[in-house]
């Protein structure tokens, strides 16, 4: 019905445009974008009507600011998610963020799921449940126990908080290793395997000594006449056996060398 009524409203003569309507368009034309003025303040105009005015009155999008073509630190996203659902836009960017544009504020918090006055606010509860469970399972994690959340929200909110996804897993076949673990593991790769593997915590001995013998980051040591005879002794056993007997040779040190064995054996 909506476009019928602005067809047979085009076929007419064009509406003039009021003073008041030329105000308006001119005090709102760079904080609104073209759809949203139209939808706000010239309902019975269309889109093109309201371009070609302003086109007509000189009107031009100002030029970015650098600091609005920056990305979004982390205290600015926590000052979005904290005052978007209880302050509007225009009094977020007077108050907090005022090289920030409005509409740069809004597609923030509608890119992660932010409503404004949204009645659906982060409880105390669901927070504890972020804040504990984003660190071990990241964002699936907290969505199994928060299903009515979208995941860019709780992606969003999290940073917000400033909590992160620590990865925990075997370093092989678990979770992906951070540039932060990586660092941390080849400033200290000459470090015995027992007081390396106590700076990752969260993941097992042998995923982090095998990590580093991956990275070939690990310092030459040669295989004493104990552990060759200990080797030979377990030369049929599985590797994860081995893997047990040997706790500070890497998983793929050990195979390697027990292949060499059995060949020297034939």
């Amino acid at each position: 019905m909506g476009k019928v009524r602005a067809w047979l409203r085009n076929q007419g003569t064009p509406r003039e445009w009021t003073q008041a309507e030329l105000a308006l368009l001119e005090r709102h034309f760079l904080s609104l974008t073209l759809h949203e003025l139209q939808a706000r303040y010239f309902p019975h105009r269309t889109p093109g009507a309201v371009r070609r005015m302003a086109h007509k009155l000189g009107l031009k999008k100002r030029q970015l600011p650098v600091s609005e073509k920056q990305p979004w630190t982390e205290e600015e996203l926590r000052l979005v998610a904290r005052h978007y659902p209880v302050l509007k836009a225009p009094e977020i960017r007077r108050r907090f963020l005022p090289h920030r544009s409005i509409t740069a504020i809004r597609h923030a918090a509608k890119r992660f799921g932010l409503k404004a006055f949204s009645t659906a606010r982060w409880t105390g509860q669901e927070l504890a449940i972020l804040r504990h469970n984003f660190p071990q399972g990241g964002i699936p994690q907290v969505k199994r126990v928060l299903p009515h959340r979208t995941e860019a929200a709780i992606k969003f909110r999290a940073r917000a908080e400033g909590v992160r996804y620590v990865p925990q897993g075997n370093g092989v076949k678990g979770d992906t290793w951070s540039a932060e673990e990586l660092r941390c593991l080849e400033e200290h790769r000459y470090l015995p395997a027992e007081e390396l593997s106590r700076l990752f915590p969260h993941r097992p001995k042998g995923a982090v000594i095998n990590k580093r013998y991956k990275l070939q980051w690990a310092p030459v040591k040669q295989w004493s006449e104990v552990e060759l005879q200990r080797l030979q002794d377990h030369l049929d056993a599985p590797l994860e056996t081995l893997c047990r007997l040997f706790p500070d040779r890497p998983r793929e040190g050990i195979r390697i060398k027990r292949g060499r064995l059995r060949r020297d054996g034939r």
